[in-house]
């Protein structure tokens, strides 16, 4: 079936082709295996990573220990962002769940350069305040729309996030497990696999190669009362 790439506005893709360049002089790439671990919860990471490839996963324990999965970063985003100009200790556990070629920098020398181009800096502010209100639209999601419309809005932002047009519909292409989609949602497994059953049934969606097919994206945005909001603002 034929693909076309979904388009979105990533942090170094707002870059010139110069301050990109100029961006990797300052820092070091690096190779990381999936299941290695760049911080903790409650570190004080003196690093910030560039994605060139592969996929870094974001997540917070709760309070009886259970895992919360907040954002999957990928090519073109940063990790470790939210650390730059305060000295408070970072929220979030990031593991990489894909091997991944990322770009170190040390958090003192981006923030200097941060100070001395005013184009790299803007294009962070830029990206930063998209990726605060799709924080923020994501959680009003999970709390006010309830599980099922939290189900929903997880596979419209993963759509968004890593969808491809093909002849089916839009398929996500990154492989998910029932425990995965149950971390974006605070709910369990077995909760997933009804809703994800219900939506098969309805021929909503379809499963190939266990990378979920939306045929119907439509009747997920119904439900939610989706507004005009940029795609930026509804990504994982």
């Amino acid at each position: 079936m034929d693909k076309k790439q979904l388009q979105m506005k990533r942090f170094f893709n707002e870059l010139s082709e110069e301050n990109q360049t100029l961006l990797l002089t300052y820092g070091l790439e690096i190779s990381v295996k999936s299941g290695s671990f760049l911080f903790y919860e409650g570190d004080f990471p003196e690093h910030v990573y560039l994605v060139r490839s592969g996929k870094v996963r974001l997540s917070k324990m709760t309070a009886d220990g259970k895992e919360f999965s907040v954002h999957l970063k990928q090519k073109d985003e940063l990790v470790g962002e939210v650390g730059l100009f305060n000295e408070m200790s970072i929220s979030v556990t990031a593991e990489v769940i894909e091997d991944a070629v990322l770009v170190r920098f040390d958090r003192h020398t981006l923030e200097a350069l941060f100070r001395e181009n005013g184009e790299i800096a803007v294009a962070f502010m830029k990206w930063f305040a998209r990726h605060t209100q799709s924080t923020q639209a994501k959680f009003r999601d999970l709390i006010l729309c309830g599980k099922t419309g939290a189900f929903y809005s997880t596979l419209v932002r993963f759509s968004n996030s890593y969808g491809m047009e093909t002849n089916d519909g839009i398929l996500i292409n990154v492989q998910l497990t029932n425990q995965d989609i149950a971390n974006y949602i605070g709910t369990t497994r077995e909760s997933v696999n009804r809703m994800l059953n219900d939506l098969k049934k309805s021929k909503i969606l379809s499963m190939n190669d266990g990378r979920i097919i939306l045929h119907n994206i439509q009747f997920l945005k119904d439900y939610l009362h989706c507004g005009d909001c940029p795609v930026e603002i509804c990504t994982i």
